[in-house]
C-alpha cells in the first residue's frame, strides 16, 4: 500500500511540474515584465 502512496506522490508532482511549466510559456508568450528573467532561465531548459 505504501508503494502505491508513493507513486500517487509523484505523479502528482510531475503533474504539477508539466502545469507550472505550461503556465510559464503562456506567460513568457505575453512578455510579462515579472517573468522575463524566469523565461530567459526557462529557454536554456529544454522541457
Amino acid at each position: 500500500m505504501r508503494k502505491y502512496r508513493w507513486l500517487i506522490l509523484i505523479a502528482v508532482l510531475v503533474g504539477c511540474l508539466l502545469l507550472w511549466t505550461q503556465m510559464l510559456n503562456v506567460m513568457c508568450d505575453q512578455d510579462v515584465q515579472f517573468f522575463s528573467g524566469i523565461c530567459v532561465i526557462n529557454k536554456f531548459i529544454p522541457w
